[in-house]
């Protein structure tokens, strides 16, 4: 078991975490139909363009080293490539998952209390599948005060750094993780598990339980089905000439004995009127957010940039009206929306599960 206390002061304290800069950022609490959001314009780090993520993506795939970490000045093929120099240094640990040899340390730019980061020691592309799902049980096994939760692993759904396998986690738990179920259904074949609906602008299934192995095969079920799915009538399609389009963020949080598995729909299907993303933040929205609705976000907390200060100044806009517009941004990122079709469309994929 990891001393994340000790880890996480000596880590600040080497400088690893941008304590100064982070202090900068603007943060609130917004009240909305779908509970308190929290809001975070973020004035560490600068804004990325979505489709400069996917480029990225697919150059660092190749592992082409490119990139030099302004915290150590190490060259990495990526931000997230870990080195027994880290371990050495003091800011990141190695630990196991799947009998594999992973890293950890904490976010230098951290969003929420004790922001850590989980990445395989080997430079390889994120996926979502049976191993991911094991890998974040093993992982709140041994950190069960921390969540951890992974970013879908497709272009304009997913994070900023698709070409490197990781998840994150911390001390923190989310306004989607605390939401209501709205609508509990039966996962056949899983009676040991719960299931449900959450009450959530993003389309998210809820499995609880206390058996891992139940959870995993019930993961793997809601995971299979969705990435077959196709529903014409609100533009999800599984694939198009054999390119996936369906995909899951999954979050796990542990109380007690009783996982909570959060399973948030992705599709990253396009169209002439949404060419930046079906599911993504909508064109009207952009001016508050055009980033990917990565992780963090889908649970409630938006990391916007540092240009919204002056929207804000230029168009009136209060705390609460951003807010309201972030709960926004996070329906249009459902893929289920929450009007008549929607729910019809959502119960056709329910009853396949």
């Amino acid at each position: 078991m990891i001393d994340t206390d000790e880890f996480y002061r000596r880590s600040c304290e080497l400088g690893f975490v941008k304590l100064e800069a982070v202090a900068r950022n603007i943060v609130w609490t917004a009240h909305t139909d779908w509970g308190d959001l929290e809001i975070t314009i973020n004035l560490s780090k600068p804004e990325k363009d979505p489709r400069t993520i996917a480029e990225e993506a697919a150059r660092k795939a190749s592992g082409k080293v490119d990139y030099v970490d302004p915290a150590t000045g190490a060259v990495r093929p990526c931000p997230l490539c870990v080195t027994e120099k880290d371990v050495e240094r003091g800011y990141a640990r190695r630990i196991s998952l799947q009998g594999e040899n992973w890293g950890l340390w904490y976010s230098p730019y951290v969003y929420y209390e004790e922001h850590c980061i989980a990445m395989s020691w080997e430079h390889r592309p994120m996926h979502i599948d049976r191993a991911a799902f094991e890998c974040l049980f093993d992982i709140v096994g041994q950190l069960p005060q921390y969540f951890f939760g992974s970013n879908a692993d497709l272009p304009l759904v997913g994070g900023s750094i698709l070409a490197h396998d990781h998840f994150q986690g911390g001390k923190h738990v989310f306004p989607m993780q605390k939401a209501d179920i709205c609508e509990a259904f039966e996962l056949r074949g899983f009676p040991e598990v719960e299931a449900g609906v959450v009450k959530w602008p993003m389309s998210v299934i809820r499995l609880s339980g206390e058996d891992r192995a139940k959870l995993v095969d019930a993961a793997c079920a809601v995971l299979d089905v969705w990435r077959k799915h196709d529903e014409p009538s609100i533009g999800i399609c599984a694939e198009t000439d054999g390119v996936r389009h369906n995909t899951i963020t999954p979050i796990l949080m542990k109380d007690g004995n009783r996982y909570q598995l959060d399973l948030a729909l992705r599709c990253n299907m396009t169209s002439p009127e949404h060419p930046w993303g079906l599911f993504h933040p909508h064109e009207r929205y952009h001016h508050i957010k055009k980033e990917n609705i990565g992780l963090i976000e889908v649970m409630g907390l938006a990391i916007l940039p540092p240009r919204v200060q002056q929207v804000m100044e230029d168009q009136g806009l209060s705390r609460e009206e951003v807010g309201r517009l972030f709960g926004e941004i996070l329906e249009c990122a459902g893929v289920f929306k929450w009007d008549e079709e929607g729910r019809s469309a959502l119960q056709r994929f329910l009853a396949k599960l």
